[in-house]
């Protein structure tokens, strides 16, 4: 049984978003762990605004263990009936990362919110495992399509529209997103504590909050260290 989750709605398609506090017993020990024996690098082709690390095989299991008691339990909702989560959950994707790029190097598609994916059937997890104010994740809506989600038979006149509204409204300046903006409306926030987890749709439009003067450190026990992973059901 895990008891301390809240599941809240988010948007106008009220989209269930889970918030867990006190994930793991020992987070501290984690983070110990990752400094001593982990190393991030920049992974080619991932637009994640950071450096990238496999994630411990002890962590892996925990997640297996606690999100499988997790879905059992969110399927009583009503507003969960209807994602699946009475299927067995697949995680085909654990890592862990730190974000530190700078924002005038950033690309035009790393300055707005994105999807991880457009299948319907699959959630991300973000674990927060710092300490210092650098941000929480955000969601959002196009203002002009009117889309909080982007699936399959949305995904290509969705980017049709953005690759029009990057000459119509201009490109976004080199930034990290962190509200409302001409193209995009916030519609949520969620703030970040040591060791909170984070469980969404992935092709709900998302942004990490993330501070405009980030440093560049790939410090573990300094820097914005999430543990990452994808649910499939």
């Amino acid at each position: 049984m895990v008891s301390n989750y809240e599941l809240i709605k988010v948007g106008e398609k009220a989209t269930p978003v889970v918030v867990i506090d006190d994930f793991i017993p020992d987070p501290q020990s984690l983070v110990e762990t990752i400094a001593q024996h982990h190393r991030f690098t920049k992974q080619d082709g991932d637009f994640y605004p950071g450096v990238r690390s496999h994630a411990p095989k002890g962590y892996e299991a925990h997640l297996h263990t606690s999100l499988h008691k997790l879905f059992c339990q969110l399927a009583l909702h009503e507003s969960m009936q209807s994602f699946g989560v009475e299927k067995p959950l697949q995680i085909p994707l654990v890592q862990l990362s730190i974000a530190n790029q700078a924002p005038k190097s950033l690309s035009p598609i790393q300055c707005i919110p994105h999807i991880d994916t457009q299948s319907d059937n699959e959630w991300a997890f973000v674990h927060y495992l710092f300490s210092e104010p650098l941000g929480g994740t955000a969601f959002y809506r196009h203002i002009e399509t009117e889309l909080e989600r982007v699936d399959s038979a949305q995904y290509e006149n969705y980017f049709r529209t953005l690759k029009r509204q990057a000459t119509s409204v201009g490109l976004p300046p080199k930034a990290y997103i962190n509200g409302d903006t001409d193209m995009f409306t916030q519609i949520a926030r969620v703030e970040p504590k040591f060791n909170r987890a984070l469980l969404y749709p992935a092709n709900l439009l998302h942004s990490g909050c993330l501070p405009n003067d980030i440093s560049n450190s790939v410090d573990v026990k300094e820097g914005r260290l999430t543990a990452n992973a994808s649910i499939v059901f």
